[in-house]
């Protein structure tokens, strides 16, 4: 299995479990957490690629990169855009508020 495929499974299902909850949330903070974090993958991962810290095997990579790093790589962070504000969402809907009723 290459990572395009794996990448691509992943997000889909993030995506169908999330999406109805970020679909409620405001959109701009969303959209420019995706951005600062799709900059600093960027950033980061060409850092760690070049140095030779992560490497990966160019028989399952798209061959398409952001510098040295792999497209692939950014799918871990539009998943955390997409997850973590779902699950803080979820989880402080599941936490009784301060005067013993649930929010």
């Amino acid at each position: 299995m290459t990572y395009v495929v794996l990448s691509v499974a992943v997000l889909a299902l993030i995506a169908a479990v999330t999406v109805p909850t970020l679909r409620r949330l405001p959109h701009r903070p969303l959209l420019l957490t995706g951005l600062a974090l799709i900059v600093l993958t960027a950033v980061f991962d060409n850092v760690i690629v070049g140095l030779g810290i992560v490497a990966y095997d160019d028989a399952l990579i798209s061959g398409i990169r952001v510098g040295s790093a792999p497209v692939e790589d950014f799918s871990y962070t539009l998943g955390a855009v997409m997850l973590v504000p779902a699950l803080w969402t979820w989880l402080d809907r599941a936490t009784p508020s301060e005067d013993g009723h649930d929010a």
